[in-house]
């Protein structure tokens, strides 16, 4: 694995000479070797400056006069609920600016007051193993460690409940299991924690407020399936997360409840690596670039092994619809992040199917009152109904679970432009129906074009990308001109 030996190397360590000893060390070509450092930023140079955190929020919040006060802008962090939000960087640290003064980033924690749920978001972090077995955690791992719960039992409940993944595509959980369960030899367990979808914060969240219910659901899905071996893949930027999970996974050990071998992996750090192929890419050293499929993860994944790749939140929820069965699925909890023009913007757990509407109300927002919501992210789509069930499955699915509510005064056009950008950089260039189709979206984006004919070839194009990343880019443009023709 060729990030690990990278991230060990001090920052002046990225000499010729120490990765010629790292391609050495990993059996890789030199050159493949330079070709990791350059494709992933958190390998380059970092000039010190103030930055603006560039997401939904704040493109709406009168952006250019922001960027006036910056010296750049960073990709979105999962900070939506508190933008906008400036980053300062100082002699190799970054800061992350809030009321209360700098903070360094590596300690920043979403505030626990954002939550809003008791299932999946307990009323208080439960970051100590006695806090979250006193909330009812631990005592299905401690039955399958005891041989009182199987992992046929487990796919089971999940089959009972109809889980559907939470990382956005809604692909059923058991499903997946299965395949994997039924596959021959060694198998892995893979986390997808590289939440980099703008607009969304619900996995970050939970990495850093309540990483036992996580890893109790990883290692459940894991013994489950038969797989040897669980890695989280945690974006890299998240670190006090990557430190919760450590400290999570220790505990668990002691207690003699750390079923597999259990690691944390920092992730590359880009939006392409949340693709579940181009995250395998990522974990074998390589550029985070999709695999053609099939074969997929389930049948050849991590070093060609079959591997279950889940998002975080999926795998929270084992614990609880096991725990509550039949009742789990009369008021699905799902997460939410909501931000944007609302007046109490933050993580809300609700039933799957609520209205749009009665969702921004949980969150002080007046539909009554509001131009549109991007609804699922940079991925997703902009919404004017708020009498839409939100669900999975649908003409506005959900995606991960990201709502941002723009006022009437807010130009949706700016909010576009940011969606453009992040897809024309964060496109990792390996098809080019992306690399081109999002370049070309940026500029008529940035022209303001309403050309009906050009967004069709647009659409045409980019539907022709290798993964999902690319084929949804173009999503939200499409229906920012929909949303505008039904003012």
């Amino acid at each position: 694995m060729t990030l690990p030996l990278l991230d060990g190397l001090p920052p002046e360590g990225l000499s010729p000479e120490r990765l010629a000893e790292v391609a050495r060390k990993v059996h890789r070509p030199l050159a493949e070797v330079w070709g990791v450092v350059r494709f992933y930023p958190r390998y380059g140079e970092e000039k010190d400056g103030r930055y603006l955190v560039d997401d939904p929020v704040a493109r709406a919040r009168g952006f250019e006069t922001l960027l006036r006060q910056a010296d750049g802008t960073h990709p979105p962090l999962g900070l939506e609920a508190l933008a906008p939000v400036f980053l300062q960087r100082k002699r190799g640290q970054t800061l992350v600016e809030t009321p209360q003064g700098p903070v360094p980033l590596s300690e920043h924690t979403l505030p626990f007051s954002l939550a809003h749920g008791q299932r999946l978001l307990p009323p208080e972090p439960l970051l100590q193993l006695e806090d979250y077995r006193a909330w009812g955690g631990l005592a299905l791992l401690k039955a399958m460690a005891e041989g009182r719960l199987s992992g046929e039992r487990v796919l089971e409940g999940v089959e009972e409940a109809g889980l559907l993944g939470r990382g956005g595509a809604a692909f059923p959980a058991a499903r997946k299991m299965r395949q994997v369960a039924q596959a021959p030899g060694e198998k892995y367990l893979v986390v997808n924690a590289d939440e980099s979808e703008p607009g969304n914060f619900k996995d970050r969240f939970l990495l850093e407020h309540n990483p036992f219910l996580v890893l109790e659901g990883a290692l459940l899905a894991a013994k489950a399936v038969g797989a040897g071996r669980v890695w989280l893949y945690v974006r890299w930027e998240f670190q006090a997360a990557l430190r919760r999970l450590e400290a999570a996974i220790r505990a668990l050990e002691e207690a003699g409840l750390l079923l597999l071998p259990t690691e944390v992996f920092p992730s590359g750090g880009l939006y392409i690596c949340g693709e579940e192929t181009a995250l395998l890419e990522s974990m074998e050293g390589r550029r985070a670039e999709p695999r053609l499929k099939p074969p997929y993860p389930v049948e050849k994944g991590l070093f060609g092994r079959p591997t279950l790749v889940n998002n975080v939140e999926t795998l929270a929820s084992l614990p609880v619809l096991l725990r509550e069965g039949q009742a789990w699925r009369r008021e699905e909890p799902k997460l939410f992040s909501i931000s944007g023009d609302v007046e109490r913007p933050g993580l809300y757990e609700l039933p799957l199917g609520t209205p749009l509407g009665e969702a921004l109300r949980r969150a002080g927002g007046e539909p009554e009152a509001l131009l549109a919501v991007l609804l699922g992210g940079a991925a997703g789509v902009f919404v004017r109904d708020f009498s839409l069930p939100l669900k999975y499955r649908g003409p506005r699915p959900i995606g991960a679970g990201a709502v941002v509510a723009y006022n009437r005064e807010r130009d949706l056009f700016q909010v576009m432009e940011g969606l453009a950008a992040f897809f024309a950089q964060e496109s990792c260039g390996k098809c080019f129906p992306c690399a081109l189709g999002t370049q070309v979206q940026l500029s008529l984006v940035q022209r303001r074009s309403r050309d009906e004919g050009l967004l069709r070839d647009l659409e045409a194009t980019l539907r022709g990308s290798l993964c999902g990343l690319g084929q949804s880019a173009y999503w939200a443009y499409k229906s920012l001109l929909e949303v505008e023709g039904a003012r």
